[in-house]
């Protein structure tokens, strides 16, 4: 276990005993993960536990993580650097500028005798399915803001594979599944769960997949975690090279916007070949699946897939196999260290430590505080996701890629001690979970790499590395 400076010292040995009891928990033991939690100027910055089970090797503080949908507030974060350029409102419609988006959306609704089949074969069973759906034109145009919110209709397929194996109450809707399925007929490589981002495909050529599909999962608007943030990640190359006259990928764009700014020196999307970060990236796991959802055995994540499930490159995918379509959803790789300085950086009011300003005081508040109009929340799956706004039990809302408290100081019956007024949040697909606190000048990461494609483990997993950190970091301050 690494040790650097310490945090609230007469707390320490409470967030200790608390990380090192999720090592050895009896439902979902975590093999490792990297801590940094900060308030004020003092940090507590451990590892815990292995980076691999095989080989035993500790895990270091200097670990690389992939940041997966942590990755979704650093791409809004670069859209408002170029909102404040006055190169787009938050109204726009995404066909303004992007050409295969300019066209007449229709929306998946999925029937057991529905007008049309599609063929679909899930990636937690391996079942093949013969999904009946029937299309409507959509009534509302996309707009960035939908992106940003992730409502813009685009939904990943994982939360129908949850729906399908247990008969919904997640999103309630195979909707997803069909959609994904549409796109795959135009290209085999776009997005499963079980290959986030192994597309042998540029981002231009991933979001055109979307465009010329068609097809969504619910009006724009709606709460429909998915894509938002890749399409957003096109918008800006476009933009950028309306403003500078040049392209540069996403990527480049992220690093002269965000990673170079604030010596974020580790911070990638994909890593070369002979890379010697690589060495520090974690095994990637996950809970095998069993007939209660979860199972306490441990597995690469590779072996959490039916026999025969393709395109699984996960594990690998930021340093070998395809490395062309740049993710605003869920690309990044980095230390827990270097995300922290994101962090910092917010608190600082948008200036960097060398005093550079990335982004105005109201560009930081509207970040970590803004809430966009006119959104439907109440729905099964933003209640899924506890951001289901005044219908949620404790009001939050997904905004500029992250989930914000809505603080109007109403306090609700079944609030949970790691509910906190004045905090932004989100967490990624292996498990990472960033929590932060403006007011209060405090941050924590846990950063493991256990993914949480089954349900049980995104479930459990979410409420042992989220809701009980939480917890036990608020009773730090209070």
């Amino acid at each position: 276990m690494n040790t650097t400076p310490k945090f609230c010292k007469n707390y320490e040995s409470l967030l200790d005993n608390h990380f090192e009891s999720i090592l050895k928990n009896d439902q979902l033991s975590i093999p490792g993960f990297v801590v940094l939690a900060k308030r004020g100027e003092e940090v507590y910055h451990k590892a815990f536990g292995v980076s691999d089970l095989k080989s035993g090797k500790a895990m270091q503080t200097d670990s690389m993580f992939r940041m997966y949908s942590m990755t979704k507030v650093l791409t809004s974060f670069v859209a408002l650097r170029l909102y404040e350029e006055e190169l787009f409102n938050f109204d726009d419609p995404v066909s303004k500028f992007i050409p295969s988006f300019d066209r007449s959306w229709e929306i998946v609704v999925d029937s057991a005798d529905g007008a049309e089949t599609i063929d679909y074969k899930s990636i937690l069973t391996g079942e093949n399915l013969n999904l009946g759906f029937n299309r409507k034109k959509s009534e509302k145009p996309m707009l960035i803001k939908h992106l940003m919110s992730e409502s813009a209709g685009i939904e990943y397929d994982l939360f129908s594979e949850y729906d399908s194996l247990f008969g919904g109450g997640v999103c309630d809707r195979n909707a997803g599944l069909v959609a994904n399925a549409l796109r795959q007929k135009l290209h085999p490589e776009v997005y499963r769960s079980s290959s986030i981002l192994g597309a042998n495909l540029s981002l231009r050529d991933f979001v055109d997949i979307i465009g010329n599909a068609g097809v969504l999962t619910c009006e724009p608007g709606e709460f429909s975690y998915g894509h938002g943030a890749t399409v957003l990640g096109r918008i800006i190359e476009i933009l950028y090279e309306r403003s500078r006259g040049e392209f540069k990928k996403f990527s480049e764009i992220m690093s002269e916007l965000l990673f170079e700014p604030l010596d974020m020196n580790d911070a990638a999307f994909f890593l070369a070949d002979d890379d010697r970060r690589i060495d520090r990236i974690p095994t990637l796991y996950g809970a095998l699946l069993d007939e209660s959802g979860l199972s306490t055995k441990i597995a690469e994540e590779q072996e959490c897939y039916p026999e025969g499930t393709k395109y699984v490159t996960n594990q690998t995918a930021h340093f070998s196999g395809p490395r062309l379509y740049e993710s605003g959803d869920t690309g990044t790789i980095m230390t827990a260290h270097d995300y922290s300085k994101f962090y910092d950086m917010l608190l600082h009011g948008g200036l960097s430590k060398k005093g550079e300003r990335l982004l105005s005081e109201q560009g930081i508040a509207t970040l970590c505080k803004g809430r966009f109009e006119n959104l439907q929340l109440n729905t099964s799956l933003a209640k899924s996701f506890g951001v289901a706004g005044d219908d949620s039990p404790f009001p939050k809302s997904f905004n500029f890629g992250w989930a914000t408290a809505h603080g109007d100081g109403r306090t609700l019956q079944e609030y949970k001690t790691s509910d906190h007024s004045d905090m932004s949040h989100w967490g990624g697909y292996a498990l990472t979970q960033g929590f932060f606190y403006p007011t209060e000048r405090s941050y924590m990461l846990v950063c493991p790499q256990m993914m949480s494609t089954t349900p049980g483990a995104f479930a459990f997993g979410q409420t042992l590395i989220r809701d009980m950190s939480m917890s036990v970091f608020h009773s730090v301050w209070n």
